[in-house]
Formats: structure tokens, C-alpha cells, sequence
């Protein structure tokens, strides 16, 4: 099915049948489609109206009223539309008014929410034609003649439109959890907008596209309007603010250019000033037009700094997540954006598949960075730049990203991206030698003073932020890690020795202080010693180091030494192998960023046994069988339960791939892109 066409309605029966009516005559014939009406507690008639309807009417009904955003979101989730539809029953529907709306999405595949012209049914006249943000960061509506922005072309890209009239795709839609219902009604549209940009997505508005809205009913919405307006604000006011500071230097830009063409000019014949003078004007003026059109198109240079990264696993799960996120955003922005990456020599042959011709590697020796290009086979020198001068400007870097927190090529004045990966260092310090602890404290303090935007890793980890560095939650943003499709699917059936063929728990992670393998080993030897000959075997994989040996003399020590494997660091087809054959996911990590394995486990049916974390929780939600990993004694009878009980695994397995549908690597890499595009362009709070 093409469209599901969602109309919420509490009372007011007489607008929606003129609603349905205009619904009827104006859609396209052949369409593919079902109507979804949501009735929010009518109690004017609208109930016994709605009974008489058949297919492709489908009705839902709700005894109290639950409010516009919730009744919506209920809608989309049973909706079968690639598309949806969203109008209020105010709307009267013009002939062609979904057409433009739907060759929008064929035309732009990074379409979020597309919106169209609505006039007032009596006198007209344009009531909202794209949103803008004035008067401190205010959502205020475009009222430009529609021949004006017809004549502008057929889209128009703009910060936000209204939902009274809109198409969004359903996949987009319902896995960014649609219309946030804190929001009664008005204002939850600008906040779903400016979560589209947010994922990387544009808004557009179908200039073609035209639609009548009448007024709605007295006390319907507009109660809510203030409390609505201050939700929004207290939210986004940094960021809409920082798009009205954009938009007022881009008016002052072309203000200026339209002064020295009409003004000074004549102005300079007057006071008698010669030719020379006036071209001299004019090639100025000219000049200034090019540049700021050459700043809003050409590529944006991002420079990613990487030269604190080990070849191999020894960075754990931000290399696989650093390296899929640059890729695809290769992909998606193409040649919007180039790659500038610092990176030591170690690291040439894992980056050789990732950055994309034209791409950049520069390369540290004792005195100078080696630069070199990526051609379509092969990386081609380029020079070199003096490493003790000012490396951004000579790279023509627009903005830095750095994965490890701070970069030694940061410049003031150039805008900065930060990831934050854990709060590690300030939740459990003890995790951590004393001089780290101090190092990333310091790390840390710089980059909540300078960077444009920070990074995390999920939302938990915005909050952690906040709370100890006093960062505005604008200033951050999240992008989990959509881990479930990077290794192999077609895994060879027998893992590598000396892993054995059946059921065995699982616990892929380096041996920091905080994975926590000795609670795990205390709690491995309480099952295997009641479980006998029937106990799964352990499988501990990570990068061998002096902890791992510690870890192993341990478990020689307490009698497991033929029960506990340590295969070291994996290549990603054994990786996968193992995760066929697994029987459980044991993670009985103290600290997480996010967690990676959870989705590994998610994607190849594997149960999950983890701490119950408030990280964890939001990235398994209910996928997992919550455990206290400091108490042995609890972690080995969770071990016990999902072992014996061969329900308990495949409803645990269940609900994890069916929760895979919240992690998709488009939206959460458009995601990095759009703030790393409003860092360059300086649209930062």
C-alpha cells in the first residue's frame, strides 16, 4: 500500500465530512490507500457517523480523549502505507494536492517531512507556507505569494512545515517514535521537523501543492498553545536560534549586494568618481555574491582525527562504529562532503575501504603529515604539510570531528565535533587508573567549554553529561550504534577450534576493570559446579593484553580451566561463526556507553543475559533478562534459568529482533552528518 491517510478528529462533524468530501473527489485515481480516522471522544454525533463508513475507511475509537500526538502516533503504528498522510479535518483538499507531495520523495531520497501552501478558506490568503524561526528562535509561518514561491521552483527547502497537511514516510515516522506526545498538538509538528533535520533528513515544501484551512474549533487546541510553545522552547531555542542567526546574516549578505549594485553606483556618479572606481565597486560586490554561494555549495571538508586508534581490536567497539559512520556518510552526502582523516600508518589498509576517491589521509612522521589521495584503487601522494603550523588551515578544513574527545589539530575558530563515548571516568573511577581518570577529566572539560556539538552514544549518555559537566542538552545529540549488520551473515557453520559446536554462554569484550570478569568467573563457577556435566562452556573473547593472562591464571585457579575459552581478538567471519553457535549473551558489564554486543546478539537470535543498566534498558528495552553483575550468586542463577528453560531463550530471542527495528545505520549516520554540516556552516547553539 502506497499512502495511509491519517485524520485525527474530536467533535466537529460538519468539518470532516467537508474534509472527507474534498478527500474523495481529489485522490489520484489508482492510488493504493486506506484512511485511518482516530476519533479522540466525539460526542457530538461524529461516533454514529463513523459507523456507517466501509473499507477503505478504517475507524478507531477512543472512549477519552488522549490528545492529537498520541491519537496520531496510534494510527501510524497499524498503518500499512509506505507513506503517511497526516491532515487535520479542517482541511478542504484542492485538486493535484498530493501529487507534488509524493514526487517530492521520488525525487529526494533525504526527504523528511514534506508540507504544502495552505491559504484560509474564506479570504484565501497564505496562512502558513514553511515555518521559519524569528523573534528569539519563535516559529513564525512563510506568508510569501504563492506565485512568488511557485516561480522559486518546484520544492523549497525550509527549516519546518505544518503537519495540518503533510507527507512523511511511516519507516522514518515510527521508528523515531513519531509525534512526541508531551505536545498536545500545535508545536509537536516544528519539533518532528527539526528531528528530521536532526536525522540528517530536509523538509520540504511543494510549492504545487495547495490546500484551503478553516479555523478549528474554539478551545480544541488552543488551550494548550502556551504550555506547548514553552515545551518547545525550553528544547530546541538554542538551535531554532542559531538557524535565525543564519538566515538574518544570509538577508544581510544579499542586502548588501543589492546596496552596492543599485545605490553606490549611482551615488558614485554623482559625487564624480571615475570609471575605474565604479568597476572596482562592482567587482567587489560580485565577489561577495560568489563567495557566499561558493560557502553554500561546495564540498564541506571535514577533517576526522583518529590518530589516537590501534590497528586491530584494541579500541573496542568505536572503531567498527567510526568506520561504518564515515562510509555511509560517504554515501549518502556523496560529493556535499570530503574527508580529511589523520590517521597513523598502521591504520592505511582498514581506512582503504572506507574513505572514497578524493578522500584524504594524512599520515604523522617526526617533522611533517604526509598527505596522501584515495584514487578509485589505490592511495596516490600528495604532499606534505608542516605539522608545527596551523594544520586546519592548511588542510582547508570547514570542521574537526574528533572521536577521542579532544584533537591536538583544533584551531580557534574552527568549529568542532565531538564524540563522547562513556562517562566512565566520572560514574566509576575505579575502573580507571588515577592518571586517566585526571586525563579524561581534563579531555573532558575542554571539549563541554569548546566543541559546537557533542556527540553520545545514547540519550542516558546526554544526561550523564549534563550532570556532570553542565552541558545544555542543545549542544548534544545521540546516535546509537546500528552494530546488527556489520559482521557476515553467511558464517561458517563450525567456529574456529577450539570453540565447541553447542550451546555455550558468550561474553565478547577487552578486559577492562569494568567488564567485569571476575564476577563473571565467580559466578560461572557457582552454575558449572551445580549444573555438572550439563554446564555450557563460557567463550570470553577480546584483545589478549596482560589482564586477559590475569583473567585466564584465574580461571586455572578456580578449577575452569577446560570449562572457560579465550579465542583472543577475532577476525569478523570467526567472529560471526561464533555467534551462530552461541546459547547466550552474557554481559555482565558494569559501565556501558551503549553496548554493541546487544545488537550483535539481537541479530542472530541469541538470548541476553546483562546488568540492568539504565544504558542497557534503553538500548534492549525488554529484550534481555535483567541481572545484578556485581552479585555472583544472582548472575549464576540467571545463567541457570536461560539455560534450562528453552522458552525463556526463544521469547528473550523474540523480542530481540524485534527490537532491532529501532537501529538503522542511514538514520543514525545522517544524523552525525546534519551536525557536522551545521557545525561547518556555523549553526550552533
Amino acid at each position: 500500500m502506497q499512502v495511509s491517510i491519517i485524520i485525527s478528529l474530536c467533535n466537529g462533524l460538519a468539518c470532516l465530512q467537508t474534509c472527507l468530501k474534498s478527500l474523495a473527489s481529489t485522490l489520484p485515481s489508482g492510488l493504493a490507500h486506506e484512511i485511518i480516522l482516530v476519533d479522540d471522544g466525539s460526542t457530538d454525533g461524529t461516533r454514529e457517523f463513523l459507523q456507517g463508513l466501509a473499507l477503505p475507511y478504517v475507524v478507531l475509537r477512543q472512549d477519552r480523549p488522549l490528545g492529537y500526538t498520541a491519537s496520531v502516533n496510534r494510527a501510524a503504528r497499524i498503518a500499512r502505507g509506505q507513506y503517511l498522510a497526516l491532515l487535520d479535518d479542517s482541511v478542504v483538499l484542492q485538486p493535484g494536492w498530493l501529487e507534488p507531495l509524493l514526487a517530492a520523495f521520488a525525487r529526494e531520497p533525504r526527504a523528511g517531512v514534506v508540507g504544502n501552501i495552505q491559504v484560509h478558506a474564506d479570504t484565501l490568503q497564505v496562512e502558513h507556507a514553511g515555518i521559519e524561526f524569528q523573534q528569539g528562535g519563535y516559529p513564525v509561518p512563510r506568508r510569501e505569494s504563492i506565485q512568488t514561491m511557485q516561480a522559486s521552483g518546484a520544492w523549497l527547502t525550509v527549516p519546518a512545515v505544518a503537519t495540518t497537511c503533510c507527507l512523511v514516510s511511516r519507516d522514518w515516522f515510527v521508528r523515531s517514535g513519531g509525534f512526541d506526545e508531551g505536545y498536545r498538538h500545535g508545536f509537536a509538528a516544528f519539533d518532528l521537523c527539526l528531528r528530521a533535520r536532526e536525522d540528517g533528513l530536509v523538509n520540504l515544501l511543494a510549492t504545487a501543492s495547495v490546500v484551503r484551512h478553516g479555523s478549528a474549533l474554539p478551545g480544541h487546541r488552543e488551550s494548550h498553545e502556551y504550555r506547548d510553545a514553552r515545551r518547545f522552547l525550553d528544547r530546541w531555542q538554542p538551535r531554532t536560534l542559531a538557524l535565525e542567526q543564519e538566515r538574518t546574516f544570509a538577508e544581510a549578505r544579499a542586502q548588501a549586494a543589492t546596496l552596492a549594485r543599485r545605490y553606490l553606483a549611482p551615488l558614485h556618479r554623482r559625487l564624480g568618481l571615475g570609471s575605474r572606481a565604479l568597476r572596482r565597486q562592482h567587482r567587489a560586490a560580485l565577489a561577495a555574491v560568489q563567495r557566499a554561494r561558493f560557502n553554500q555549495t561546495r564540498p564541506i571538508r571535514i577533517g576526522v582525527d583518529l590518530l589516537r586508534m590501534a590497528p586491530g581490536g584494541a579500541n573496542g567497539g568505536i572503531k567498527p562504529l567510526l568506520f561504518a559512520f564515515l562510509a555511509e556518510m560517504g554515501r549518502q552526502r556523496g560529493a556535499a562532503f570530503n574527508f580529511a582523516v589523520f590517521a597513523p600508518e598502521s591504520l592505511r589498509s582498514e581506512l582503504a575501504p572506507v574513505l572514497r576517491p578524493g578522500d584524504y589521509l594524512l599520515v604523522p612522521s617526526d617533522t611533517a603529515l604526509g598527505v596522501s589521495r584515495r584514487t578509485t584503487a589505490a592511495w596516490r601522494p600528495d604532499g606534505t604539510m608542516n605539522s608545527d603550523a596551523n594544520v586546519a588551515a592548511q588542510a582547508g578544513l570547514d570542521v574537526l570531528y574528533t572521536p577521542f574527545t579532544v584533537s591536538r589539530f583544533h584551531q580557534p575558530g574552527l568549529p568542532w565535533v565531538s564524540l563522547a563515548v562513556d562517562l566512565l571516568h566520572r560514574d566509576l573511577p575505579s575502573a580507571l587508573p588515577v592518571e586517566e581518570v585526571n586525563f579524561r577529566h581534563d579531555c573532558f572539560s575542554r571539549m563541554a567549554a569548546g566543541a559546537s556539538y557533542i556527540q553520545c552514544l545514547t540519550r542516558h549518555g546526554i544526561e550523564r553529561l549534563s550532570h556532570h559537566y553542565g552541558v545544555h542538552p542543545a549542544r548534544c545529540f545521540h546516535t546509537y550504534i546500528p552494530a546488527q549488520s556489520r559482521l557476515p551473515s553467511a558464517a561458517p557453520s563450525v567456529p574456529p577450534a577450539p570453540i565447541p559446536a553447542g550451546p555455550f554462554f558468550f561474553y565478547p569484550a577487552n578486559f577492562w576493570p569494568h567488564k567485569n570478569h571476575e564476577a563473571l568467573l565467580a559466578a560461572y563457577r557457582i552454575y558449572a559446579t551445580a549444573a555438572g556435566s550439563r554446564a555450557w562452556p563460557l567463550v570470553c573473547t577480546g584483545a589478549p593484553d596482560r589482564r586477559m593472562e590475569l583473567i585466564r591464571e584465574m580461571t586455572l585457579g578456580l578449577g575452569l580451566g577446560d570449562r572457560v575459552i579465550f579465542p583472543g581478538h577475532l577476525d569478523d567471519a570467526a567472529f560471526a561463526a561464533l555467534w551462530s553457535q552461541a546459547g547466550a549473551l552474557v554481559f555482565a558489564s558494569l559501565h556501558e556507553g551503549f553496548g554493541i554486543p546487544l545488537l550483535e546478539a539481537m541479530s542472530f537470535g541469541v538470548p541476553i543475559i546483562a546488568g540492568d543498566l539504565p544504558v542497557i534498558r534503553e538500548v534492549a528495552g525488554e529484550a534481555f533478562l535483567p541481572v545484578d553483575t556485581r552479585n555472583p550468586q544472582a548472575l549464576a542463577e540467571a545463567m541457570r534459568r536461560l539455560a534450562i528453560r528453552e522458552n525463556l531463550r526463544a521469547d528473550l530471542a523474540a523480542r530481540g529482533r524485534a527490537r532491532l527495528a529501532a537501529f538503522s545505520l542511514s538514520l543514525e549516520a545522517g544524523r552525525l552528518a546534519h551536525f557536522l554540516e551545521a557545525a561547518a556552516r556555523r549553526q550552533s547553539p
